[in-house]
């Protein structure tokens, strides 16, 4: 009686997680990306370029996800981008929210598929050695793909993921690819170390009298947390 009892609880318990994570699964988590611009920029056809220092930037992020059919998973990503021109030059400032609406295509152990929308709030502020300080603000539509592929007999996940568009001569792009390593897998809350390179390329043609080809590149360290 006593092992059909304790047997009982051990289900219970584990229906209970995995009822959890079908119902909702909830990702978060943040990196630091050390990366660097090169490029060209122009205010009202007064064109610029330099070179700036590396620098630590942020990324803080939360995904949200589950079984409804038809109904999309959500996530929300908050990115800043504060960097300084060599010899104490120009200085970018460039602040990005992403609001992505997107549907899982594949789902199992092995291969992870996701694809939908994401609309990337631009805040960004370009500051000259002169002092001229000169806006960027924009809404941008994006599209959003990514994918992992879990290493088997390992704890490592593989990963990769894009954000772009192309619109009426302008385009922007932001991916990454890297590894994942699970911290503590069977747990209610998983913990994952993520180390990847990431890369933002910006081709923007006069919006709010700013024009930019400029690419932000460099690799990042994270963690993540999954319940």
């Amino acid at each position: 009686m006593k092992k059909k009892l304790l047997a009982l609880a051990l289900l219970s318990g584990l229906s209970n997680t995995v009822m959890a994570d079908t119902i909702l699964g909830v990702y978060f988590g943040g990196d630091v990306w050390r990366s660097s611009a090169d490029g060209d920029f122009s205010y009202k056809s007064s064109a610029d370029s330099t070179s700036f220092d590396e620098s630590d930037n942020y990324r803080l992020y939360a995904r949200f996800e589950h079984p409804v059919p038809l109904v999309p998973n959500a996530a929300i990503r908050l990115t800043n981008v504060d960097i300084e021109g060599k010899n104490g030059s120009d200085t970018l400032e460039l602040k990005t929210i992403d609001y992505t609406l997107y549907y899982e295509f594949l789902d199992n152990d092995l291969v992870s598929l996701d694809a939908g929308i994401t609309l990337r709030q631009l805040d960004g502020d370009y500051k000259e050695a002169s002092g001229d300080v000169h806006s960027l603000d924009a809404p941008l539509p994006m599209g959003y793909v990514a994918a992992e592929v879990g290493l088997p007999f390992t704890p490592l996940t593989a990963f990769a993921n894009v954000t772009a568009v192309g619109l009426a001569g302008d385009s922007y792009s932001d991916a990454e690819i890297g590894l994942a390593f699970m911290i503590n897998p069977g747990y209610v809350l998983d913990w994952s170390l993520k180390l990847g390179y990431r890369v933002q390329q910006l081709d923007l043609d006069d919006i709010d009298d700013v024009d930019a080809d400029v690419k932000i590149d460099g690799a990042f360290l994270g963690l993540e947390g999954h319940f």
